[in-house]
Parts: structure tokens; C-alpha cells; sequence
């Protein structure tokens, strides 16, 4: 109710007229007065009631979008970490069905298998999930991270080289997360992570891929956009054991990632790659709400860095699937 309603009701109750002085700037006086203290202590008391019934209450107008997404994606994860069994969701996880690629490596998989020719149509998939080791390291912040990422290229069409799964990249990593409430130029700094990962695709020679990062992830919001910064360094290797050592040719030293959102639709746009050398990879994603907690989902993929296997081979691929959490929270209800 607002408070021009509020008056209207007060001035028509009964009663009210006869309890004051005849005077009309005196009886303005007292009914103005009078019905604001009304509207404050109706007001209360409706923020309570809706409090109670578990509703949403306008929070306070110095606290920026980006601070209350923050706050909800923080209660969110705490409420499953409280469980000791709790996995939560950490990069975002999905399924394509349908992944075509225009210009597929026909030379690299001739080396996984010699049955049949590389089918531009495969199906792709990525399970990401965290597990809080230890919390409040530092005080009342910085909790410790287990988490486990797994992407899948599986040629599941391809009856005549028998499906067999062209890729996987597997990325075990620990991090410490720190919550920031940091504000420059409209932008919160939501999120920072520091941490140690190590990416391989499981494979011998002459297929094996690997390499050992060190990296920072920082998480910054403005209303309903968002910015990721995850600079990296890698960990260096004797040359007779590494496997690709022109990985920061084609990778460059660190990935961008730009979102928005809007009435649960969300676009991001990743860009990664070595300006110098004049090779990049982009990756663009829209996802919406479907049904439950499933999203529908869009990913298209340009460029070198695709997969570990790929890493030198530019790609060209559109696929459509399946989503069930978002860059912005890990939630589906964000």
C-alpha cells in the first residue's frame, strides 16, 4: 500500500475528524502527522509478515545488485555446505546431443582410431562440481576448495569407427575463495579465487596432453552484468616431458569471460588466446529456462583452444543441449 493510499484510508476511518480541533490547518496538521507515523508502523510490520511467509523484502538502496547476487549465492552454497556429503555445482554443467563442427581434425583422429572417418557430429558434455575442504581460514573468509571439472567429445553417431569418445579432458584443482564486497566505478568485486590445476586427457604418446597452472579468478558485477578475469601461469616442465610446449601460443595467458542476464536469460562470451602470435578462441553461450531446474542451452565455439587435443586445430562448432546451473550464481533460480 502506499502512503497517498494510506492517507486516503485514514482521513475516511471513523472517528478521525471528530478528534480534532475544528481548526482545518490544525486538523491538517495532526492527520498529516498522525498517518505517517501510521504508514512507518504499517510498513514494519508488512516487512515482517513477509519475512515470516519466506517472501522477498526491497533491500536497502545502498546495496547494490551485484552485492545482493553475491549475498544469494553465497547463502545458497552455504546452506548445501552445511552437509558434510554436499557437492555443489562449480563451472557451468551441461549437454550438447548435437555438436556439429565445420572444419572437425580429421588427421588427429585418425590417430585415436583407424576405423571410419571423423563424423562432424558428436555430442559434448561437461560435469564441473566443488566440495568445501575447510571454511573461515583467514578469519570470518577464505575457504579451501576441492573441485573437479570433466568435458567429453564423444563421436556417438559414428557407428562405423565403432562411437568411441574422440576426447576427455579431465582437470582436478584445489582454491581458496575469498567473498569481497569491493565497489570501483559502479563495479563489485563479488568473488576472488587463487589456485592450482592440472588439465590432462589421460592419454600415451603420442596422444598425451597435459600441463599445471597456477591461477587467480576474479569476479566482478554491475547491476545485471558480469566480468571474469582468470589470468594463469604455467607451471614449467623438463622439455622431454612436455607434451605441448606451445600451449601459450594458442592459449595465451588467461581467459575473459563477459555475462548478462535478464529474467533468467543469460549470454556470456569467453575470449582467450596469444595476441602476439594472432590466435584466439571464443566461445559464446546463451541458456534460458526450460522446465524445473533444466535450462535450455547454446554453445557456439570459434577458434584454437577448443580441447586439450585441439588445442592447435581452430574449430568452428554450434551445438544445442541441455544446462542445469549459470555462470552468474551455479543456480538456476538466479
Amino acid at each position: 500500500m502506499s502512503q497517498a493510499d494510506w492517507r486516503e484510508l485514514a482521513a475516511s476511518a471513523p472517528g478521525t475528524a471528530d478528534s480534532v480541533e475544528s481548526d482545518p490547518r490544525t486538523e491538517q496538521v495532526f492527520l498529516s502527522n498522525r498517518e505517517d507515523a501510521d504508514y512507518e508502523r504499517y510498513s514494519a510490520e508488512a516487512a515482517e509478515t513477509e519475512q515470516a511467509q519466506g517472501q522477498s523484502v526491497d533491500a536497502p538502496l545502498d546495496e547494490s545488485l551485484a552485492q545482493q547476487r553475491a549475498k544469494e549465492r553465497v547463502v545458497l552454497e552455504n546452506d548445501a555446505e552445511k552437509n558434510p556429503l554436499a557437492i555443489t555445482a562449480y563451472k557451468r554443467n551441461y549437454l550438447l546431443p548435437w555438436a556439429y563442427n565445420t572444419n572437425p581434425d580429421a588427421n588427429g583422429f585418425a590417430e585415436v582410431t583407424q576405423e571410419g572417418e571423423v563424423d562432424k557430429t558428436e555430442v559434448k558434455y561437461q560435469l564441473s562440481l566443488k566440495v568445501e575442504l575447510m571454511d573461515d581460514i583467514f578469519g570470518d573468509n577464505g575457504d579451501l576448495f576441492f573441485a573437479y571439472t570433466q568435458r567429453s567429445w564423444w563421436q556417438a553417431y559414428n557407428s562405423d569407427a565403432s562411437a568411441p569418445f574422440r576426447e576427455t579432458n579431465y582437470e582436478p584443482e584445489a582454491f581458496l575463495q575469498f567473498d569481497n564486497r569491493y565497489e570501483l566505478f559502479g563495479w563489485t568485486n563479488t568473488r576472488n579465487r587463487i589456485g592450482f590445476a592440472h588439465q590432462s586427457n589421460g592419454r600415451s604418446d603420442p596422444l598425451s596432453r597435459s600441463w599445471n597452472r597456477v591461477y587467480a579468478d576474479m569476479m566482478f558485477q554491475n547491476g545485471d552484468w558480469a566480468i571474469a578475469v582468470t589470468p594463469h601461469w604455467r607451471v614449467p616442465e623438463e622439455s622431454d616431458e612436455d607434451d605441448n610446449p606451445d600451449l601459450y601460443n594458442y592459449i595465451g595467458y588467461g581467459d575473459i569471460t563477459v555475462g548478462y542476464t535478464s529474467d533468467q536469460h543469460e549470454v556470456t562470451w569467453m575470449v582467450r588466446g596469444n595476441p602476439s602470435k594472432g590466435n584466439y578462441g571464443n566461445q559464446l553461450d546463451y541458456s534460458f529456462p526450460l522446465f524445473g531446474k533444466v535450462r535450455g542451452y547454446v554453445q557456439y565455439y570459434h577458434g584454437y583452444g577448443e580441447s586439450l587435443i585441439d588445442y592447435d586445430h581452430s574449430v568452428n562448432r554450434f551445438g544445442l543441449g541441455f544446462s542445469i546451473n549459470t555462470f552468474f550464481a551455479g543456480s538456476p533460480e538466479t
